[in-house]
């Protein structure tokens, strides 16, 4: 029996797959088989000898088209979320971890982010700032998150996904 959190964190995952469908016209789906843990940390060995399908099937959490193949997609699904530490220059231990989590199952040429729901709070997304040179000297409400000399983008989720979609795709395929 799945507990009411994994319950909660597969809902997020079906619902983003289908926001990712309808702003970019392909079909995109819930990966079913695992998380990023299995080819991650300490078990990256395994990548040597998976296939690219292989990989990515154990890479994200919502498995992209052929279209968009390089897209890797780590969902959340949280009670809070201490936002205003974003103003206080504090550290979030939840969003270190989560980005480190990243680093860890992604491959070189993947264009990653986190996309992430909190309780009564909306979804928002998360995703390094030097992939997304596109929005420099554009003006729209987001904040900016410091981890080990990084820089990340943490904009409203359908709105950022929404307003970039054509230069999100073109990073993708």
């Amino acid at each position: 029996m799945t507990s009411a959190a994994k319950a909660k964190g597969n809902s997020w995952e079906r619902e983003c797959a289908k926001i990712l469908t309808k702003t970019f016209g392909y079909h995109f789906e819930r990966n079913k088989n695992g998380s990023g843990a299995f080819t991650g940390g300490k078990n990256s060995s395994r990548r040597t000898y998976l296939s690219d399908t292989q990989k990515l099937s154990f890479m994200a959490d919502v498995l992209p088209p052929d279209e968009m193949k390089k897209m890797c997609v780590e969902c959340k699904f949280y009670k809070e979320f201490p936002f205003h530490h974003f103003l206080i220059d504090k550290k979030i231990p939840d969003l270190d971890e989560w980005i480190e989590q990243q680093y860890d199952a992604i491959e070189k040429d993947s264009y990653w982010f986190i996309a992430f729901k909190i309780n009564r709070a909306g979804s928002y997304i998360v995703i390094p700032h030097d992939e997304c040179e596109f929005i420099d000297g554009i003006k729209f409400n987001h904040s900016l998150y410091y981890h080990n000399g990084r820089e990340f983008i943490v904009a409203d989720f359908e709105g950022f996904i929404t307003r970039f979609k054509n230069e999100i795709f073109e990073k993708c395929n």
